[in-house]
């Protein structure tokens, strides 16, 4: 039988939501075969609030009001393609801005165009309500609804009224005052008025008290035009930043938290996938260099934990996710979602306590057997190998948490730099950062 998607009325807030989750599901990076997304999803929504693996600059927080703002046309179904045609515009014009480095600059839709299936306005629209760009309510659907409504009366009225006013009847009230698009900073580069415009939103819109304020709060107060802190470029992960002491104070709880358990987790995915390798039914020279590769991982993950994970890190964890599912009002679901994957975890601690050699281990085996069954069911590869796992060539789920650092981090640099906040390399001394005063 076909797989089929149906939509349901759902509200605002539900849609947007769905929405997300269907984004997230169109991003090779987001593949979780062992279902432990929700640790990294309920951290990363601490650390860097409304940033999501799709956005790649700063400035699509600016294109996007300038392109969507001034649509004129009369229906939904009129405005939704105008809306596409302005954003294949625009992307045209990054094309030809950055020529033939065009693939590493984060143009969204560069291959295709407006038919991309993922546009920057849907990509950045969560965040855009978050920083009071966007001042209305709902979904991109409910902002072409209140334009088409806007729109239509606007024609009705036109002859009683003068270009001027026409112009200041545009739906302006839905967004903020942004700055004038300058003809000098060309592509993604950010003039000072429009970096400082967009520090000023993200500063503005954190209503957290000092200790809970996010790290993109965070970076953005420390290296303005009024501090000496510099930016710090070349961090792969957060944690690593000088200053990480420093952080708020509840908000590094969850960082610190975050990188103990993936440090945990990443032994269950090496397994995972040395699982697949080893029952992937066409034995040949591509298995074995599988096998070989996540061995090797699992020595060095093995090493570099030293000793057992600490015992009261799966207490600290639990404790600290049920206060902030009870603070978002997490349905039942997602409550019931989070027990199964703690006891996942729980169990995959003490394997690791107890096991001389995981690749080795039958139970450690049985038990990410067991959760890839019960996080996929009916489509889980270890369930059946023979049908799933032919010609399976490797690194599913195979990677490390940063919490949606790497897209924060692409947005404050390119803020950083529209400011001319001073910038240096972050370095490491053997395997910690450099701490400098902190």
């Amino acid at each position: 039988m076909a797989s089929q998607v149906a939509w349901l009325s759902f509200d605002q807030t539900q849609q947007q939501r769905t929405q997300l989750f269907l984004n997230a599901l169109s991003d090779q990076g987001t593949v979780d075969e062992l279902g432990t997304g929700n640790i990294r999803d309920l951290i990363s929504d601490v650390l860097f609030p409304g940033h999501t693996v799709l956005h790649t600059r700063a400035k699509y927080l600016l294109f996007l009001p300038r392109d969507l703002s001034g649509l004129r046309s009369k229906t939904v179904d009129a405005l939704v393609d105008e809306g596409k045609r302005a954003e294949g515009q625009r992307i045209a014009t990054l094309r030809r801005h950055y020529g033939s480095k065009e693939r590493s600059q984060g143009i969204i839709g560069y291959t295709i165009g407006s038919a991309t299936k993922q546009l920057p306005s849907s990509s950045y629209w969560r965040l855009m309500r978050q920083l009071g760009i966007f001042r209305g309510s709902g979904s991109l659907l409910d902002y072409y609804r209140q334009l088409a409504s806007r729109n239509a009366a606007q024609a009705q009225k036109s002859i009683l009224h003068s270009e001027e006013d026409d112009e200041q009847y545009a739906p302006s009230g839905l967004w903020a005052e942004y700055p004038d698009e300058n003809p000098e900073y060309g592509g993604f580069s950010l003039a000072p008025d429009e970096a400082q415009w967009l520090r000023e939103r993200f500063l503005e819109f954190d209503g957290s008290p000092h200790e809970e304020r996010s790290l993109t709060t965070w970076l953005l107060e420390q290296a303005g035009k009024d501090s000496d802190r510099d930016w710090v470029s070349g961090l792969d992960r957060v944690w690593n930043h000088p200053l990480a002491r420093r952080f708020p104070a509840r908000t590094a709880e969850a960082m610190w938290l975050g990188r103990d358990v993936d440090q945990l987790l990443y032994g269950a995915r090496i397994l995972y996938n040395y699982l697949c390798a080893h029952h992937r039914p066409d034995e040949g020279k591509e298995r074995d260099k599988l096998l070989d590769e996540y061995a090797k991982a699992m020595g060095v993950w093995r090493s570099a934990i030293d000793e057992p994970p600490r015992p009261d890190l799966l207490t600290e964890l639990d404790q600290w996710a049920q206060g902030r599912l009870a603070a978002i009002h997490a349905s039942p679901e997602a409550r019931r979602r989070w027990q199964h994957t703690r006891q996942f975890v729980q169990r995959w601690q003490q394997l690791v306590a107890a096991s001389a050699d995981l690749l080795l281990d039958r139970d450690a085996h049985a038990h990410i057997i067991a959760r890839e069954n019960a996080v996929k069911p009916g489509r889980a590869r270890l369930a059946e190998p023979y049908d799933r796992l032919r010609g399976w060539s490797g690194n599913s789920g195979y990677f490390r948490f940063d919490y949606n650092w790497s897209p924060a981090r692409r947005i404050l640099e390119d803020i950083h730099a529209g400011l001319g906040t001073p910038r240096v390399e972050f370095v490491k001394k053997g395997n910690a950062a450099t701490e400098g005063d902190a």
